[in-house]
């Protein structure tokens, strides 16, 4: 999936500053793979702060887990990307209308706001700055913290509540603390039944992005209080054990809904010490190798490319950016990092 990252990936060049960022699709025409622009609301970009910031933590995780060059200067150009996009208000916007650069101010999935973008943004820079020590990663991050709050989606507060996690650890500071408690508070309140919820307007949570369950494991730990795991578990034990069980045998999966449900069930056994947990975590990964409903490998080791999920019994021939991204979160323990050297 590396190696499929790495042909997606361009590079831009804006002056004296280099930066490289994923092509957001590659999809299959015949027996050839082409690289296709984002246009599912009109026309969005070609490559976008999403996966570019995504991308950026994976290979700091590598580089920090490994010692790899390769992947600290492909994560520090990744940033590079992400900070383009930053406003002079601190918030981000989302997508590069082409490979000049030009930012997409206006389109529905790439203005600023209190945006799933903004939340990723803020967890490469937080990840950024504990890897690295680089201090422009920590002023831009706070420059954009405040528009955090302006969201009323929790899967988008539980993703920025890791980065402020994250941020304390590399930096203690009082106020973090107290945001992270904060959000931790209206994370748990976005519930129904028992399972935590993306907002209170769905019946079930949508997998793709839920992060609240990690993330209310990350801030119990560091604050100390132990109902917000009580929350996480019970949420995980409703929504996502169910779908592992059942190799996520659903109309459609998206290999980002199969990561998270990784990450969850990860945190979850981390914090608990329940390895009932961790079986699960590995039944989860293993819909990578097969365990699905189409019962044949999403991740094709031989092209080095994770494929966009799995239509009924059908595994997509296209491969983006995204899918190989969240397939390197969720079999980061399995791949061969030390054998890879993209430069």
């Amino acid at each position: 999936m590396l190696r499929q990252l790495w042909r997606l990936s361009r590079v831009l060049e804006l002056g004296d500053v280099r930066m490289r960022a994923p092509s957001i699709y590659m999809e299959k025409h015949g027996r050839t793979w082409e690289v296709e622009e984002a246009r599912e609301t009109g026309y969005e970009g070609v490559a976008c702060v999403d996966d570019a910031a995504r991308l950026a933590v994976l290979l700091l995780r590598a580089h920090a887990a490994y010692d790899l060059p390769w992947a600290l200067e492909w994560a520090r150009e990744s940033l590079a990307f992400v900070l383009h996009l930053q406003q002079p208000d601190g918030n981000f916007v989302n997508f590069v209308l082409d490979w000049n650069g030009t930012p997409n101010l206006t389109g529905p999935t790439s203005a600023a706001g209190g945006s799933p973008w903004l939340a990723r943004a803020l967890w490469a820079l937080s990840v950024g700055f504990r890897v690295t020590g680089d201090e422009r990663y920590r002023e831009r991050y706070y420059a954009a913290l405040d528009h955090l709050a302006d969201s009323e989606y929790a899967d988008i507060l539980g993703q920025g509540l890791i980065s402020v996690v994250e941020m304390h650890r590399a930096s203690p500071d009082p106020k973090l603390l107290l945001l992270a408690r904060q959000l931790a508070e209206r994370v748990c309140m976005c519930q129904h039944n028992g399972v935590l919820l993306n907002h209170l307007d769905e019946e079930n949570p949508h997998l793709w992005g839920y992060v609240q369950p990690a993330a209310l494991c990350l801030v119990a730990t560091l604050i100390g209080v132990d109902a917000w795991t009580l929350v996480a578990v019970r949420s995980v034990q409703s929504s996502i054990m169910p779908m592992v069980r059942d190799a996520f045998d659903q109309p459609r999966t998206l290999a980002y809904e199969v990561s998270s449900a990784v990450w969850n069930l990860d945190a979850v056994h981390v914090a608990t010490g329940v390895l009932q947990y961790q079986t699960l975590a590995h039944d989860a990964r293993a819909w990578f190798h097969g365990r699905n409903s189409a019962a044949v490998p999403v991740y094709d080791t031989v092209r080095g490319m994770v494929f966009d999920g799995i239509d009924g019994r059908r595994v997509s021939e296209n491969s983006g950016a995204e899918s190989n991204i969240e397939g390197g979160f969720a079999l980061f323990g399995e791949l061969p990092w030390r054998n890879y050297d993209l430069r």
